[in-house]
């Protein structure tokens, strides 16, 4: 009888130290993300060209606002083929500016047209993804 209360005592305080635990990591990571919110906002992210014509480079530009309370910076911006060049400023964006990224698709090939942009900055672990959209039509 001894044992078996012995052994619910040690049950019941690990389950206890176990539940608080888990509180304490769900509170901090409430906590942190109240005090440092990352919020980027993009006029769009998706452009779409409609019918462009085959051979005649076309831009589409996109703007983000940095509405965190952090020095936004781009760190990087990848194109996912060689017929789109992004560029960007190196510039650190201050808490409420904002900055544009242009993209310059030369439309070599005829047909439909999906390309991704990504965007890497200093305040998210994962990139920003923005769509060109379109149909290149023969001259």
């Amino acid at each position: 009888m001894k044992n078996a209360l012995l052994i619910m005592a040690f049950s019941l305080v690990s389950n206890l130290s176990i539940l608080t635990a888990q509180d304490l990591a769900v509170n901090t990571l409430v906590s942190s993300s109240e005090t440092n919110p990352i919020a980027l906002a993009w006029d769009k992210t998706v452009h779409d060209f409609g019918e462009i014509p085959q051979g005649i480079p076309v831009e589409a530009e996109f703007t983000l606002t940095n509405q965190s309370k952090e020095v936004l910076l781009i760190k990087e911006v990848k194109t996912t083929c060689g017929c789109t060049v992004a560029g960007y400023s190196q510039e650190p964006i201050l808490p409420g500016e904002s900055t544009i990224i242009k993209a310059t698709y030369n439309a070599k090939k005829e047909g439909q047209i999906n390309k991704t942009i990504k965007v890497f900055t200093n305040l998210t672990d994962d990139f920003i993804p923005l769509q060109l959209k379109g149909e290149v039509i023969k001259e």
